[in-house]
């Protein structure tokens, strides 16, 4: 394997291997709802998701290399660290157990800020089920699950949420801080109302921006809108700026509303796109969606689009969104090396060793030019 790859042209191999997955989705029937499939033990691939960070310790004389990835499996499906084994290697050779930096290290800090954007116009109640309930519990488990993973590991996570349909609906300014559990209390759409997706996502790619200045803006740190919509946007075309509101849920969580200005496909997407760290992910939920349009707003922000005509099935959407952020692997070594040029490879493997893949590259290391060759 040559070792001086360039690390961002994997992306092209995986994103074909997702695109084949979840074409399956796209092309399931009412009748033929798409369960999430164990992860394959068949074949893995690095996708690496961030630049590898070198950076050189005068005092120590030692030099740090931490690199960020997702392991994924023939599918596109993301591996967790239980399903893979990971090493790390110097000029081929395995990385001194003493110098590989431990999980909670502070040196693989990663922050992630979540953004939900979600749909909550009247046709979320139209579904068989309902979809508008199974929407709110699935996001509600989604963010106990990330809150239960930076338990155990360093660096931060903080999320939002905002929902829509003719006005854009986000907690309160004031007030106490919402949890996840208030999400299941947000209120159920009243019939007649429009569907304001693409003001909603411009408007929040426009806030995540804001608070990019001072949250999760490190470089191995994460910004990741989640948009969710069962419909075409048929609203977002109109000023209705002038509208403003505020409401408290029934768990006692306060919310404002507002209407917004003109905005379009191309506004949204121009919005996420000038955001300098920011992934969208689009669920598309039913056989009517706009398709192309939702695929947009993925691509904007380098995210995937899962479509799923089933409302019975929303849970398992959102896991496989869920798990393209939540198995992100950070791993590093602080290593004594004198001032040279070498080779740094990360090996995966799956647990049962069927199968491998590695990536490498070359850095300079040991001095103040400390960094990744080109």
């Amino acid at each position: 394997m040559d070792g001086r790859i360039v690390l961002k042209f994997r992306f092209v191999l995986i994103s074909l291997g997702i695109i084949v997955f979840f074409a399956f989705f796209a092309g399931c029937s009412d009748d033929e709802s798409p369960t999430v499939p164990p992860p394959s033990n068949s074949s893995v691939e690095i996708e690496m998701t961030s630049d590898p960070l070198i950076q050189f310790d005068g005092p120590t004389g030692k030099t740090s290399v931490i690199v960020q990835f997702i392991a994924r499996d023939e599918n596109g499906y993301a591996l967790d660290l239980d399903d893979v084994n990971i090493e790390l290697l110097i000029d081929e050779n395995p990385v001194d157990n003493e110098s590989i930096l431990q999980d909670d290290s502070e040196e693989l800090s990663s922050s992630i800020y979540l953004s939900l954007v979600l749909d909550a116009s009247f046709s979320m109640l139209q579904h068989s089920p309902p979809a508008f309930d199974p929407m709110l519990e699935a996001a509600r488990n989604a963010i106990i699950q990330l809150d239960e993973l930076y338990e155990g590991r360093p660096g931060s996570f903080d999320w939002n949420v905002t929902w829509f349909n003719e006005v854009i609906f986000e907690p309160s300014s004031t007030g106490r801080t919402w949890v996840a559990d208030d999400l299941l209390a947000i209120v159920e759409p009243t019939a007649g109302t429009a569907t304001k997706l693409f003001a909603a996502v411009d408007r929040e790619a426009h806030n995540m921006l804001e608070v990019h200045e001072y949250l999760a803006n490190g470089p191995h740190d994460h910004h990741v809108m989640v948009v969710f919509s069962d419909g075409v946007d048929n609203y977002s075309w109109f000023d209705n700026s002038t509208i403003s509101g505020t409401g408290v849920t029934t768990s006692g969580a306060g919310y404002d509303f507002s209407g917004y200005g003109v905005a379009s496909l191309d506004s949204a997407v121009t919005a996420i796109e000038t955001h300098p760290l920011l992934t969208s992910h689009v669920m598309g939920l039913g056989s009517d969606v706009e398709d192309d349009q939702l695929q947009a707003i993925s691509d904007a922000g380098n995210g995937q689009y899962f479509k799923n005509p089933s409302s019975s099935e929303i849970d398992e959407l959102f896991a496989l969104v869920t798990r393209e952020f939540a198995t992100i692997q950070n791993h590093g070594a602080t290593i004594p090396l004198q001032p040279g040029d070498y080779l740094f490879g990360v090996r995966v493997s799956t647990s049962d060793g069927h199968a491998e893949d590695e990536i490498s590259f070359l850095f300079h290391a040991g001095d103040d030019e400390a960094g990744i060759i080109d």
